[in-house]
């Protein structure tokens, strides 16, 4: 028996697509019913599209029509083929394309869309072919057509293609066409030189190559463009020099919202100067392609550049987050030079911490410090641990963790966040074990003493250390609650006890709560398995009410090991 909501209102039949509740031959009922009150005035086209609207099978597919001409506003041409047997056109289409509105369970229209009117020439004439002409792009097809005046079938697209060249845009999202793009850099070609007829080929080779609308843009630069030009290094075999700069006009990006090429200025970026560069340029500038987004010239030396802005402009080394422009080696640096600033007063405390600043890999990774004391407020008992081998605490830490700022670029701090103190009991005698705990842990903010017991502190992330607590609470919870329950064997129920103190749970259970008990298999004279519904669910420790509560199912399929006559080996029961 099927759900109302499984069901077609229409027809009672389940729905195609239950989740839309569309159903399908509803639809093609519709579209059937519907075949009498529209013609193109041509059998052969009319059967088409027919036979096109009764192949739907999913509630997105597009419904092919025969639109009327008159429906089509703001009509303009936009490219010729060669050969004059298309004409392709820009146009709205007032009505608007059938779709499937799910909560009214009918297809409805969506008014004044844009679309691509696709005209084939002289088509009157040659119906079969314009059918065959239909058949290659009819994914895309809204409907068909007909000039009244020069009776030209008109195949109706999704404007998915280009308005310039008629082509599909090779980004249908944003509307942008590889085609077109292409030959504006050829058209741009004329307008600009290096001097040198290889480096031309080479960039253009280069533009022409592009492939997505997100993709850079190489380019001959003027050197006059560049201003504040500073030396960063030579490179080890003293080949070429690394300057960092600012590029007055930026690099070309396509802004998908004008939808032309505009540019980014005031760029930082790095030159790459090479000495003889004039005889080896193919080799040096293939080297480093992929990082690379113009070339230039010095005009006093006549030494070639290539222009970067994937290098560090500190240290002229590839940046290790191209994205983010950020450089580990040069943060590397930075937490060396801030180690004369801070000490714990312990030598293997402060190398420990430098070591794990130093095995930083990524802008966003956890810095590890020295934090004073004295920058944390609201300091809070939580609890001990299990073993009671340390103390945790709540507390404001008042300055902050250092993170990276992608948009300074710098380390800046995060301040008043709360952060959970692990307290150690005697932790100046046990250095080695307390920073082998403060390497375990995913987040570790940093190491701290208290000023008063000498007692070291690990800083970790705020909530942290919450399962250890919760372990101590319910551990305590389990043996406040042993004497509640009894299994009548003193050896069954130390097992119990035991087990409850590790992570799991194992209860007692009364055989009353056993129902509907079959045997399954029987795997010898010792062993006979059954299968049984046991009236109640598995306990859980509850940390929000601080005490063992049982799983919502009032009902759990269990299975049941018999150890025959095991009442009389105890010790043989529990090690099975």
């Amino acid at each position: 028996m099927l759900y109302h909501y499984e069901v077609c209102r229409k027809c009672s039949e389940e729905y195609t697509v239950t989740s839309k509740k569309w159903c399908r031959p509803c639809q093609i009922n519709y579209l059937k019913n519907n075949f009498t009150k529209w013609t193109s005035g041509n059998e052969e086209i009319d059967d088409f599209i027919q036979k096109k609207q009764l192949k739907i099978y999913w509630y997105a597919n597009i419904i092919i029509e025969w639109i009327p001409y008159n429906q089509f506003i703001d009509i303009k041409k936009i490219e010729i083929n060669g050969d004059n047997a298309v004409t392709i056109y820009s146009a709205l289409w007032n009505n608007g394309s059938l779709h499937y509105d799910s909560n009214q369970e009918e297809l409805t229209r969506k008014p004044n869309i844009k679309v691509v009117l696709k005209c084939l020439n002289n088509s009157q004439n040659i119906i079969d072919e314009f059918l065959i002409e239909d058949k290659i792009c009819h994914e895309n097809m809204h409907g068909i057509s007909q000039n009244p005046d020069t009776k030209d079938y008109i195949i109706v697209l999704q404007d998915i293609y280009c308005e310039k060249c008629g082509e599909k845009y090779t980004n249908e999202r944003i509307k942008w066409c590889k085609s077109c793009h292409i030959n504006y850099f050829i058209n741009e070609f004329k307008n600009w030189t290096s001097g040198n007829e290889t480096i031309d080929d080479i960039i253009l080779e280069m533009q022409l190559k592009i492939n997505s609308f997100d993709d850079k843009i190489v380019e001959w630069i003027p050197y006059n463009q560049f201003m504040n030009i500073e030396e960063i290094r030579k490179v080890d075999d003293n080949t070429a020099t690394i300057y960092s700069a600012l590029w007055n006009n930026g690099p070309l990006h396509y802004n998908k919202y004008k939808k032309e090429w505009i540019r980014n200025p005031n760029l930082k970026v790095t030159l790459k100067c090479f000495r003889y560069s004039q005889d080896i340029f193919d080799k040096l500038f293939n080297k480093d392609k992929n990082y690379n987004i113009g070339i230039s010239q010095n005009p006093d030396t006549k030494e070639y550049i290539i222009v970067q802005d994937k290098y560090c402009e500190k240290c002229g080394e590839k940046y290790t987050n191209k994205c983010i422009k950020w450089c580990k080696s040069c943060h590397i640096n930075y937490f060396k030079n801030e180690f004369k600033n801070w000490t714990s007063g312990n030598e293997t405390i402060d190398d420990i911490i430098l070591e794990m600043q130093l095995k930083i890999n990524s802008f966003n990774g956890e810095i590890v410090e020295w934090i004073p004391y004295n920058q944390f407020i609201n300091i809070e008992e939580i609890g001990k641990v299990v073993d009671k081998t340390a103390t945790i605490y709540s507390a404001l830490w008042s300055n902050g963790s250092l993170y990276y700022n992608k948009s300074k670029k710098k380390w800046t701090r995060d301040p008043n966040i709360k952060v959970t103190l692990k307290c150690f009991n005697d932790s100046q005698n046990i250095i080695d074990e307390l920073l082998n705990e403060a390497k375990s842990y995913n987040t570790c903010y940093g190491i701290s003493q208290t000023p008063n017991t000498k007692e070291y502190i690990i800083i970790l992330q705020n909530g942290i250390s919450e399962d250890e607590l919760c372990q101590t609470y319910h551990i305590n919870y389990l043996k406040n609650n042993f004497t509640k329950w009894k299994s009548g064997n003193e050896k069954i129920d130390i097992f119990i006890q035991k087990t409850q103190l590790t992570d799991s749970i194992c209860e007692w259970i009364p055989y009353n709560q056993f129902v509907n008990i079959k045997e399954i298999e029987k795997n010898d004279d010792l062993l006979t398995i059954h299968s049984a519904i046991w009236n109640d669910s598995p306990s859980y420790y509850n940390s929000i009410k601080e005490e063992m509560i049982r799983k919502s199912e009032k009902v759990t399929l269990i299975t049941l090991s018999y150890l025959n006559k095991s009442q009389n080996t105890i010790d043989d029961f529990l090690n099975k």
